[in-house]
């Protein structure tokens, strides 16, 4: 019984010509590791990152120095929006109130996990104030860290602090300031 080879016919490629490698500056890998940057790698953050980049708030959370820390409401939290709402803050009149709520979720300056739970371990709660200037408060309940609006929405934190180059970032269960 005869065994047939195959031959293979190889195509000679031309070489691949390649960008030359360039050495990242501090700038470069502080946008890569930027809260912007932090919340559109989050797949829990998807619908929140896209609501940044709707209201033109990208370039604040990646480029600005800040430090800022963002409680940021999950996607699940953020589906549950009216169709009503949703409609609204898709709106481009409506971006100025876009804008405001989602700076109803970010702090000026760096609360870590770590600081966070010092502070409330140290007197209980802490009050911080957002960049939309709501006064929110951060509890513990058993283990969970809540984050509490004063109007009566309370929404646990899911994961954090994700630290970035310029704050931190928490993924929250649900929505604050819904009014």
């Amino acid at each position: 019984m005869e065994t047939e080879s195959a031959v293979l016919d190889t195509v000679q490629k031309p070489p691949m010509k390649r960008a030359p490698k360039k050495d990242l500056t501090p700038e470069d890998i502080a946008l890569i590791k930027s809260v912007m940057s932090r919340i559109m790698t989050e797949p829990q953050l998807k619908q929140y990152a896209s609501y940044l980049v709707t209201a033109g708030m990208g370039t604040m959370l990646s480029e600005d120095k800040g430090p800022y820390t963002v409680f940021a409401p999950s996607t699940i939290a953020l589906e549950s929006f009216t169709g009503e709402k949703k409609k609204f803050y898709a709106t481009p009149d409506n971006k100025p109130k876009l804008e405001e709520m989602l700076k109803s979720y970010i702090v000026q300056g760096k609360m870590d996990k770590e600081i966070l739970l010092q502070t409330i371990n140290k007197s209980g709660k802490v009050k911080l104030k957002t960049l939309a200037g709501v006064t929110l408060t951060a509890t513990k309940s058993g283990e969970d860290i809540v984050i509490s609006d004063g109007k009566g929405a309370n929404a646990k934190v899911l994961k954090g602090s994700i630290e970035s180059s310029n704050g931190v970032v928490y993924v929250l269960d649900g929505l604050l300031n819904a009014n």
